[in-house]
């Protein structure tokens, strides 16, 4: 017996027609292993990154690591600053460029409602900071002394050794997207 191809209309014998028809159902079933395996791969990486929380580290891109610090009346957390641009100084007076930076830095945030500054003094003398904020007309409110206490903490969490005194920009999601 014969039949009729359903593509051509040509008279094919049972046996060629079977074999083409099983290659169609094995490229069928290879089709939807293979859609299968699509979806359920875009299913995991869209659970995954809508769960994953970003990992902290002082580079850009990265979540900044949060700490507090305050000095004779204020108290500041990067934590309740979240919600805002941050403008994050590392600086000491006894590092010309750092210094420099920190008062240009203070001088523009001043001048900027959406960005706060944060200045963080690494000076060995809560005196020498002192003076030195006075004679440079710092903004008080935004310039901390660092105890020794909280020195190391910080200086790891933010390679301050490796990297040297520097400034970071932190977005409002926390996150650090520009450093000098």
């Amino acid at each position: 017996m014969k039949l009729a191809s359903p593509k051509i209309g040509k008279v094919v014998c049972p046996e060629v027609f079977r074999r083409r028809q099983l290659q169609v159902e094995r490229k069928l079933k290879r089709m939807k292993k293979g859609l299968l395996a699509i979806a359920s791969l875009a299913l995991l990486l869209v659970s995954t990154s809508a769960n994953s929380t970003k990992a902290i580290d002082s580079r850009v891109g990265y979540l900044a690591p949060v700490f507090s610090i305050s000095n004779n009346d204020t108290t500041v957390s990067l934590q309740e600053m979240k919600g805002k641009y941050v403008l994050l100084t590392f600086w000491s007076s006894a590092d010309a460029e750092s210094r420099i930076s920190n008062i240009h830095y203070n001088r523009m945030a001043g001048k900027n409602s959406k960005v706060q500054h944060l200045a963080v003094n690494f000076d060995r003398s809560a005196k020498v900071f002192n003076e030195v904020a006075l004679i440079d007309n710092l903004e008080r409110g935004t310039q901390f002394h660092i105890t020794h206490d909280n020195q190391s903490s910080i200086q790891k969490e933010y390679r301050i050794g490796s990297k040297g005194l520097r400034t970071l920009l932190i977005n409002p999601d926390g996150e650090i997207v520009s450093e000098n």
